[in-house]
């Protein structure tokens, strides 16, 4: 449906006496939410949609959510840390529900948290390293919680074999001249399916723990101080599920690391800023350091983490490819770029062979962390 002004004052109606209202404005980027800005005289909240085609259940999107935010609040106190700034405040609806359904699209309220900032691409090793921080710190709060508490919003999301047999599938389905736009492309997919279940495999044999990731750990989705250049918190709880460790930390270099945006059309511009690597590596490792002589992370999941880097690009590449061929569902595009989907699919598939031929470089930086910070012989990757 068209989101109009009069559409977005009646959502905002079920939050706010909307004639105190000063502006509402568009916030633009990520894929998925439609996100406004709701500005009063004192203060400003965020507004935002619930793709109900992307989730399949929005209540459990805000129920993972209340779970886990109430979750973070709670061990900061038990920690000893503020808990100002450490995740979003929901704001409850005027019959105090944490969502409301306005023409059964689905809507949430958040405070905008001031003082914060959120980049959508850096070349600053000091803010990738508070980024590393702070996706490993996330980690490190929710290691004790139950991930059964919480539900999967959408199904099978990280499992790359199951994507990949999705994949063939809407292939056999598609018409042949939009197939040889993207011949080379599904040759590439289809060469590296024996390596698709590098993750998933441990997650069943139990050689992988399967705890609480976010799922979506983009540099836009990690909130910093805009003063003291210190990470905050993660935003944007709504990909929140259960899975392996290794997804986060691959999905955050994927996006972070890259030496182009994920759109860019010059392939030659994609690369890794080993670098930015080194600084967001240090900085997860730090997190998920022996504490108390209790160690965190174990020995497989160490070694997961090249993995997990190769294969969330490896993934998303496809993920792209996919949503390009059965017409952009999933996925939203540029309305000027009708192969939207097809060059991103390509830059993430260009990338994941940078990924491939830099393994070494990146397990050797990996190796580095875990003797800076104390970890014994048993977690190095050989």
């Amino acid at each position: 449906m068209e989101l109009t002004k009069e559409y977005i004052l009646r959502v905002a109606k079920e939050f706010f006496e909307v004639d105190s209202i000063i502006d509402i404005q568009v916030l633009k980027g990520g894929h998925i939410n439609s996100t406004y800005l709701v500005v009063f005289p004192e203060c400003r909240y965020i507004l935002q949609q619930i793709n109900k085609y992307v989730f399949y259940s929005p209540q459990a999107v805000m129920n993972n959510m209340i779970l886990l935010t109430n979750y973070i609040m709670k061990k900061c106190v038990y920690d000893g840390k503020s808990r100002n700034r450490a995740g979003l405040n929901l704001v409850p609806t005027r019959y105090d529900q944490f969502f409301a359904i306005v023409d059964d699209e689905y809507w949430r309220c958040t405070e905008f948290i001031e003082g914060g900032i959120c980049y959508e691409s850096t070349s600053d090793e000091h803010v990738f390293k508070e980024v590393g921080k702070a996706v490993g710190n996330f980690h490190y709060m929710l290691q004790d919680f139950h991930t059964r508490l919480i539900d999967d919003p959408i199904k099978n999301f990280h499992d790359t074999p199951i994507r990949y047999q999705g994949f063939l599938e809407d292939i056999a389905e598609v018409d042949e001249k939009l197939l040889n736009t993207c011949r080379d492309e599904i040759a590439y997919i289809e060469s590296r399916k024996d390596i698709m279940d590098s993750i998933t495999k441990g997650l069943k044999d139990g050689t992988l723990k399967r705890r609480v990731c976010h799922n979506d750990t983009k540099l836009s989705n990690v909130m910093m101080d805009e003063k003291t250049g210190k990470y905050m918190c993660l935003i944007d709880l709504d990909t929140a599920m259960k899975g392996a460790l290794a997804y986060d930390f691959g999905d955050a270099l994927r996006c972070g690391a890259s030496t182009a945006v994920e759109d860019e059309v010059d392939l030659d511009k994609v690369t890794i800023n080993l670098d930015l690597a080194r600084a967001f590596i240090r900085g997860f490792i730090n997190e998920l350091k022996p504490r108390k002589d209790k160690v965190f992370i174990s020995p497989a999941e160490v070694k997961s983490l090249y993995y997990g880097y190769y294969i969330i690009t490896l993934e998303l590449g496809m993920r792209f490819l996919d949503d390009y061929l059965i017409g952009n569902k999933y996925f939203r595009i540029d309305e000027n770029r009708p192969y939207h989907n097809l060059e991103r699919a390509r830059n993430q598939l260009k990338l994941a062979k940078e990924i491939e031929s830099h393994k070494q470089q990146i397990i050797d930086i990996i190796n580095e962390a875990l003797v800076d910070k104390g970890f014994g012989e048993e977690y190095l990757i050989k």
